[in-house]
């Protein structure tokens, strides 16, 4: 009873440790405040685009009202966008002073709102900063084999923005690196040297940016612009178009007729027959037995039942397949 009392001591302490670490430290004012950011910004981007559809239709009356205060209504918002925007860099710049410098305040503030607080954050390896923000792709990676995901909020970053995407992923592990080195140094209250770590980094991706690219990425570029340019422009292939349930019948009925065959997807026009002198054919929906052989109808009353014996047609119980596998004693 002792060790019971005990354990829900420890485990109790452990929990208000959590919950102290989580909402407790001045780190969790930034993530509310970009988090909000967030949801203002669709919220802006659809009364914006609201409000533009209405001028085109020029409102009077009681509607230039309603108008006239959605419009108000939407300037407010980006007032607000500010003036959270610069609440996010003044508290990164006092917590975060190298890390807010190299990954941008509204950056590092979603990495940081990803990561869940300021130790988990800091204490994170550079391979996991990396793929930050891009948990969906990830886990389908694991799951499905997918195509690993090279950056996640990093995507979002001035220096990758004007690469080739073929080097996003060199630059985003080099990018993720600097920044796990930086947030130990902010953990543990280090130097501050982002500027000279910041023009070391400008200098590296520049390197990287010049080099000559390869035949192979050069067309793999190439494919991948003509798959977002023009692959939406193209038109369905016959292969890929939609058929009408009138159609496929008709292709499956003219496929029976020339083939011989009873396929097509419930379309079956005649029962299944064997003919005299001809082998037996196993149909493919028929015939899934254990160790995938195939009997006739005909001959499965040939066959001995399951659990009997050879000699006694009733014998149950002494059949090789209701054998007792294990013995039981009364204790």
């Amino acid at each position: 009873m002792d060790a019971r009392v005990e354990l829900r001591k420890k485990l109790l302490k452990k929990t208000k440790e959590q919950m102290n670490e989580k909402f407790a430290g001045k780190e969790i004012h930034i993530i509310k405040a970009v988090r909000l950011l967030s949801d203002l910004d669709s919220i802006n981007n659809l009364m914006s685009e609201n409000a533009s559809e209405w001028k085109i239709r020029q409102p009077s009356g009681e509607a230039a009202e309603a108008f006239t205060e959605l419009n108000e209504n939407t300037e407010r918002i980006a007032t607000e966008k500010k003036k959270l925007m610069e609440f996010i860099e003044k508290e990164m710049a006092a917590e975060f002073p190298n890390f807010s410098v190299l990954a941008t305040p509204v950056l590092g503030a979603k990495l940081l709102a990803s990561a869940g607080s300021k130790r988990r954050l800091c204490l994170m390896p550079a391979s996991t900063i990396q793929v930050l923000g891009a948990e969906k792709a990830l886990f389908a990676h694991l799951r499905r084999k997918a195509n690993s995901p090279k950056h996640g909020h990093l995507f979002n970053h001035p220096l990758m923005q004007k690469l080739p995407r073929f080097k996003r992923g060199k630059i985003a592990r080099i990018i993720a690196g600097k920044l796990a080195i930086a947030l130990k140094q902010d953990f543990f209250n280090g130097e501050n040297t982002s500027k000279e770590v910041l023009a070391e980094l400008e200098k590296q991706i520049a390197k990287i940016a010049a080099e000559p690219v390869t035949p192979k990425q050069e067309m793999r570029e190439k494919v991948l612009i003509e798959q977002h340019t023009e692959g939406a422009k193209k038109e369905p292939s016959e292969k890929s178009r939609t058929w009408t349930p009138d159609e496929r019948r008709a292709y499956f009925a003219e496929k029976n007729k020339s083939t011989g065959a009873n396929t097509g997807a419930g379309y079956r026009q005649t029962p299944f027959k064997r003919a005299e002198g001809d082998t037996w054919q196993k149909p493919h929906h028929e015939g899934r037995h254990f160790g995938g052989g195939f009997t006739p109808r005909g001959e499965r009353s040939e066959r001995p039942a399951f659990g009997r014996n050879e000699n006694k047609s009733k014998s149950f119980g002494k059949g090789r397949f209701n054998k007792p596998k294990h013995s039981f004693k009364k204790f």
